[in-house]
């Protein structure tokens, strides 16, 4: 396994905002905050955190502050895993993350499944494979019946800022 994360130094964000770095290709435009409330050396960002199940788990800015950036991360990321959302709440107070990966109990069930087709492929008379083959059907009917998906835990980051 091994352990993905999205870091944003305080000095990589002042640069990126004091800079006005266009956005990403691709990238989701989100409401920039007011003039009044531009982002000052004097007044650092801060950095919330929330820990938790990511099936939109939000990291929320202190009263008074609004969101300039976010992250995540995910601790012993998986291929399996699919992080769906990343991106500042509607109201502009927060990072909002969404993710998930494939059930890995269905994922041994998978196994199960391919040694009991290995049983029907192998019997060798008819009692044999009508036996491994009842068993094969019970397998995917337990196996159609688990969820897909399973939640991640990870944890999700706000870069905040009061404009001060």
């Amino acid at each position: 396994m091994r352990s993905t994360a999205l870091t944003l130094s305080t000095a990589t964000v002042t640069a990126l905002l004091v800079c006005g770095a266009p956005p990403a290709a691709g990238a989701t435009a989100h409401p920039a905050p007011a003039p009044h409330r531009a982002l000052r050396l004097l007044d650092p960002p801060r950095i919330v955190t929330v820990q938790g199940e990511l099936n939109r788990l939000t990291a929320r800015c202190p009263d008074g502050s609004y969101v300039i950036s976010g992250g995540f991360e995910i601790s012993g990321y998986e291929i399996e895993q699919t992080v769906t959302a990343s991106h500042p709440t509607a109201a502009g107070d927060g990072w909002v993350v969404s993710a998930d990966s494939i059930n890995p109990e269905l994922l041994k069930q998978l196994e199960v499944i391919q040694a009991k087709q290995d049983a029907v492929d192998n019997a060798t008379t008819d009692a044999q494979r009508e036996a491994a083959q009842k068993e094969l059907e019970e397998a995917q009917r337990i196996a159609y019946n688990m969820p897909q998906r399973a939640p991640v835990n990870g944890a999700v980051h706000a870069v905040c800022s009061t404009g001060a």
